[in-house]
């Protein structure tokens, strides 16, 4: 319980810099669309950098960048999105977080920490691009936020499935069964 507690923390603090920043990656960001393929933040050389100092304001981003929707509209919908997750997943949208808790799980196993991890993307026509990624533990942070991004995208979200109750979910849950890149 303890360490859903500091996780929601984390995630509640890095949607809060995601606000302030109005929604962006970065504050270089301002006034631009993300989906033109604008890189997060360019140094004067033109290397893209990311201004973020928690993994989660990149899973922030990468919702936002997928879905033009705020990452705030996935805290607590269904069954897996959001902080924890049990019982079959609700619809399409709560598959989509279902899949990037196992990706998450799989990124751990291989001895990284996803939900802390910094790296570097860029938003380019409403897609997450992990290219020059070549850390092991940043590219598969990347790839899960990177997946989790296009199936948000073109899953339809229901707003009945808004902060729906735990009770609801079962005890019945998928297992998780997943590659990088989207196979099965």
């Amino acid at each position: 319980m303890g360490s859903r507690l500091l996780l929601m923390l984390m995630l509640l603090q890095a949607v809060g810099v995601w606000i302030r920043l109005g929604g962006r990656a970065s504050p270089g960001d301002a006034g631009r669309d993300p989906s033109k393929g604008i890189r997060v933040q360019k140094d004067a050389l033109g290397k893209s950098h990311s201004l973020h100092t928690r993994g989660i304001i990149e899973l922030a981003g990468a919702i936002s960048c997928g879905t033009g929707r705020s990452p705030l509209a996935y805290i607590g919908y269904g069954c897996y999105c959001g902080l924890g997750g049990r019982g079959w997943p609700r619809d399409k949208t709560d598959w989509c977080c279902h899949r990037h808790d196992c990706c998450y799980d799989k990124a751990e196993k291989e001895g990284c920490n996803p939900k802390v991890q910094r790296y570097q993307w860029e938003c380019e026509q409403n897609a997450v691009r992990c290219d020059n990624l070549t850390d092991r533990c940043e590219k598969m942070a990347c790839l899960c936020d990177q997946e989790a991004a296009r199936c948000w995208g073109a899953a339809p979200y229901n707003p009945h499935f808004i902060l729906w109750p735990d009770f609801l979910c079962g005890q019945t849950h998928p297992t998780c069964h997943f590659r990088y890149g989207g196979a099965e």
